[in-house]
This record gives C-alpha cells, structure tokens and sequence, in this order.
C-alpha cells in the first residue's frame, strides 16, 4: 500500500474575477476535494481566496478544510506570505512541507506526495520536488523548443535549462527511489517545498520593493542547488498557450485587461505587508 504524504500542507490559491477563472477554480477544487481525503490530506487543506467576485469554488471544499478570504486582492505571493506566517496558527500543528496549487492545475493522484516527502528527506541538497507532467526518458516531448513535433505535450511543456545559471537541464535517479529524479532545474512555486526554504525566502522578497519570479528561483537555489522531479508528474495545466484567446490566462493575457478585472501584474510584483483583514474558517464546520 502506498504511503501518503505525512507532513504536508496543501495550499490552493484563487482568484476569480471572471467567468473563465471560476470556471477554473471550479474545475480543479473539485479535482483536490476528490483527491485530498485519499490522501489524507482533507484536513491538511488551506485555500486562500484572493477577492473572487465569483465564488463558486468556496462551497465545493471538502469538510475540514480551512477557507481564507481576502475581501480584495492581494496577488499571488501575498497569499502565500500570509499562509506562511499564519500556518501555526491556523493549523495547531507544525509541518515540514508546503505543496502549492495554482487554480488552472488539474491533479491525477496526490497519494505520491509520500515518496516526494521521503526524496527530500533523503537529499538535503534538494528545495523542492516538481510534479508537474514529465517524463525523463521521453522528455523531448516536453520541450518547449519542440513544440512543433507530434506527440508535444503543450499543456506541460518546460524550458529544459535553468533560469538562473542557464546550465542544459539533467537528471539522475535518487537511490532508492525510482519514482523521482535529482535535477539542476530551478525551484517552482507549484510543486512539494520545504517550508523552512519558504520561510528565509519568502521572509527576503517581503522586503524588496519589487521582484520577480527568477529572484524567487535564485534565492531558493543559494539555500538548496538541486530539486527532485518526480517521474510521470501529478498535475497538468488546464489551460495553454493554445487557450489563450478562450481563458483570461496571467502569462498572455494583456496587463491592462488583467488591471480592469481586478488580476494583480505578474511579471514583476511584491508582497504586502500589512494585507488587512483576512476572514478564515473551517468548511463544515457550522
């Protein structure tokens, strides 16, 4: 039998300001509602509501999970921050790992979170373990500079360099885990980290004026050069460059539309501070 994640966190962050977005939202809270129990990780849930004027999502979390609204929207990295620095608090527990889902990100199975869990407790050298769709030995089909062959998974396809170094990506099984590959890829959001990685890195953004993703990548990387990917992947996007025209998407949406409905900009951004008044509580619980 398959051993499920022990000391994970999973967070879901949304934010639906429109009817693409809460279809999204709906979409992957019902994959983790049905996922999360099997897990274990039911109770183990936290979603983090970014000022949704369409909140459909909300009422379809499984019981035990705790609900945080923001009545406005703080962004993306505000969320997590916030998550961070409030986790004792909301949980009455400590854990070791914080698995991030972004609201496009459908999931087959989060029960392989255990062997995530197991890799970094094995390889210090690690900052997190990526989940998104892969395949080592068939990862020319998930290279962007191939998106033109057949057989090109464009819902998952990756940058195979590091964003920081630019090194060309490679792979190496971890010993005694066939399942998951020790990587020179850069750290992601999405995907298993280390909360004590999270904490240092998110506690140095807070205090920059601005920043971007590759600062969130280097920073990561300075603590822990590696990551674990795990063969296969766990989750796929639900929407993709072939979307673009369909879903109010932040990668190629226009910045001035995503302003008018309310999205926060993505290419740089900062994390609030003092983010006000965040509502919580428990679903199923009257």
């Amino acid at each position: 039998m398959r051993r499920g994640p022990r000391s994970t966190l999973l967070l879901l962050v949304t934010c639906s300001r429109d009817e693409t977005r809460r279809d999204l939202a709906i979409r992957v809270t019902t994959n983790l509602a049905e996922l999360a129990p099997t897990a274990g990780l039911a109770d183990r849930f936290v979603v983090f509501d970014n000022g949704s004027t369409l909140d459909d999502h909300l009422a379809l979390v499984p019981p035990g999970t705790i609900v945080c609204r923001s009545e406005r929207n703080l962004g993306y990295w505000s969320a997590i921050q916030w998550v961070l620095a409030h986790r004792d608090h909301l949980f009455g527990q400590p854990f070791e790992y914080l698995y991030i889902v972004e609201s496009d990100l459908v999931h087959r199975d989060l029960v392989p979170l255990g062997v995530c869990e197991r890799f970094l407790e094995s390889e210090p050298r690690a900052a997190c373990v990526r989940t998104q769709e892969f395949s080592v030995r068939l990862r020319w089909r998930f290279d962007k500079r191939w998106q033109r062959l057949p057989f090109h998974v464009l819902r998952s396809q990756i940058v195979l360099r590091n964003a920081v170094t630019d090194e060309k990506a490679w792979f190496r099984p971890a010993a005694g885990l066939e399942e998951v590959y020790l990587s020179n890829l850069h750290a992601k959001l999405p995907a298993l980290n280390r909360l004590n990685a999270l904490d240092r890195v998110f506690g140095e953004l807070s205090e920059m004026a601005s920043f971007t993703e590759r600062d969130f990548f280097r920073l990561m990387m300075e603590r822990h050069p590696y990551v674990g990917v795990y063969e296969g992947g766990l989750f796929w996007s639900a929407v993709s460059w072939a979307n673009r025209d369909r879903f109010v998407m932040a990668s190629y949406t226009d910045e001035r539309h995503l302003g008018r409905l309310g999205y926060q900009p993505t290419r740089a951004t900062r994390i609030e501070r003092a983010p006000g008044e965040i509502s919580v509580r428990r679903a199923g619980v009257a």
